[in-house]
């Protein structure tokens, strides 16, 4: 994942630039990354982060992998 404009946004293929950070690809990281407020220390910014689209993209995973399995 890598940070633009306060949001975290995935980078499945690891090549936007900038400072990135790894993440296990499941809800319940996810929500242990929110809880512990992981995102601005991992991207060593100041404030809040928009979590968002990492969200809906996870959400989305989700489902591709229930449906193919």
């Amino acid at each position: 994942m890598t940070v633009s404009g306060g949001l975290v946004l995935p980078d499945p293929g690891r090549r936007a630039p900038g400072r990135g950070a790894h993440l296990h690809p499941t809800a319940e990281c996810f929500e242990l990354a929110v809880r512990r407020k992981a995102f601005p220390r991992a991207f060593r910014v100041l404030g809040p982060l928009d979590v968002t689209g990492l969200h809906d993209y996870l959400a989305q995973r989700d489902n591709q992998d229930v449906h193919t399995v």
